[in-house]
């Protein structure tokens, strides 16, 4: 929710970055349109970055808003997703552990698909819409709708992911209205002044995308443990976004004018491979979860772990204290008796059940994590 939060604020970026572009557009100013633009933008971002630098921190622990029981607080709420807290050592094993197991790469593909479509939308888009208007700087308040649009689709799809605790079906979800506007963008000729309309919806069903890449984002974090690896598996990610950010413009060439029917085709077929991926990488998540389901039997653990990673801190809360309500009373005779506080003490024997929450591991390591699809 978090992520996706952060995310609707491109959207807000296309309706009111449109808005304040069009009013410095008609500055009466011996500078040209484009100079007063750069510099009011450019002059944001710079002071932005200055406050974002010394006043985000990078864990709880430094966050210099918190009091101490607040820092306590947020350090326990990872506890339950075995996340793990940031490590400022550097793990070669984790390094090589990220680039050898297979989840790293398929949201890798996943994020590349996707980038490559909603990239050469980007591109492509405006010249749906200035077939509408002559003005360079009346076709940027067509983007107003997009952007609510944007706003809808990454909300409504963290809304989802929360509900139904899973992230792959709604990237799947978010899949289906690009390709059905992309195939109206197929069918129907672009230079019959009758078909805009139909065109500029088909258009509009591709805003969906912007939900997909938040998703992922989240998606690869929240089933990736261990700093030095949830590092390096980030940095692949936005790796695989920024290759399919070059391509995508790539594809749509001016020969290929008014309809670019071959980078259309390739952003549809990107799309449904994109399904496909969300279909093998939830499998393949699925076959963690089994396997690790067998190491905390042989390690005398419950087989069954309730997942709190999506889940309100009150809603943990409540789950985290049913289970405990849930748990057999100690009995004397058990495996290991009871200690000189009269506290059950276990067999000698058997398996450490220690938690490895801050213990740095890795998702692959760690028995008690929980992988989400």
């Amino acid at each position: 929710m978090r992520i996706g939060s952060w995310y609707c604020m491109n959207g807000l970026t296309w309706v009111f970055g449109s808005l304040i572009t069009y009013g410095l557009a008609k500055i009466d100013s011996h500078m040209k349109p484009y100079q007063i633009i750069f510099l009011f933008f450019g002059l944001v971002t710079v002071a932005v970055a200055v406050v974002m630098f010394f006043r985000m921190p990078d864990s709880p622990t430094e966050a210099k808003f918190l009091s101490d029981d607040d820092k306590v607080l947020a350090i326990e709420r990872l506890r339950g997703n075995q996340m793990g807290v940031m490590s400022r050592q550097w793990r070669s094993a984790h390094f090589f552990e990220a680039l050898g197991d297979p989840k790293t790469w398929l949201w890798f593909v996943l994020i590349f698909c996707v980038s490559v479509p909603s990239n050469g939308i980007s591109t492509y888009g405006p010249l749906i819409v200035n077939s509408f208007v002559s003005d360079p700087f009346h076709a940027m308040l067509f983007n107003v709708p997009v952007g609510l649009s944007h706003v809808v689709a990454v909300s409504s799809s963290a809304f989802l992911a929360m509900k139904w605790k899973r992230k792959g079906p709604v990237i799947v979800l978010l899949c289906v209205p690009p390709i059905i506007g992309l195939a109206i963008l197929l069918r129907f000729p672009h230079d019959d002044p009758s078909c805009r309309p139909v065109l500029l919806a088909g258009y509009f069903c591709l805003s969906t995308f912007t939900g997909i890449t938040p998703l992922i984002y989240s998606w690869s974090s929240q089933n990736t443990a261990g700093d030095t690896k949830r590092k390096t598996t980030s940095a692949l990610v936005f790796v695989g976004a920024s290759a399919g950010n070059v391509v995508g413009p790539l594809l749509f060439r001016p020969d290929d004018a008014p309809a670019y029917a071959r980078g259309t085709s390739v952003n549809l077929v990107l799309f449904v491979v994109a399904m496909v991926l969300v279909a093998v990488t939830s499998l393949h998540l699925g076959r963690l979860n089994r396997r690790h389901g067998r190491r905390r039997v042989l390690a005398g653990k419950d087989a069954v772990v309730a997942d709190v990673s999506l889940e309100t801190a009150e809603e943990a809360e409540r789950m985290e204290t049913l289970r405990q309500r849930q748990r057999p009373p100690v009995q004397r005779d058990q495996p290991g008796g009871l200690d000189g506080n009269g506290d059950h003490r276990p067999p000698c024997s058997g398996a450490s059940k220690a938690s490895k929450s801050f213990t740095d591991a890795t998702d692959l390591e760690n028995e008690d994590f929980i992988f989400v699809y």
